[in-house]
């Protein structure tokens, strides 16, 4: 969930995001846990805005099969 700039998301969608998920956290559990969630989602929309160019399309596998 991209939140389109504006920061962290509210509590109320964070338990709604939750019991989607069906962890069934305490009030508790989400208010320790939303910290966390709100720090990586940042860090997440900070990879998805990084503009790779060309090297974004670009996938290779190469395994290395005994011969």
């Amino acid at each position: 969930m991209t939140t389109g700039g504006e920061g962290a998301v509210s509590l109320e969608v964070f338990k709604l995001l939750v019991d989607r998920a069906g962890l069934g956290l305490s009030q508790k559990e989400l208010e320790e846990l939303k910290p966390l969630y709100d720090l990586h989602l940042e860090y997440a929309n900070q990879l998805h805005a990084i503009d790779l160019g060309a090297e974004e399309i670009a996938v290779a596998f190469q395994p290395d099969w005994p011969a």
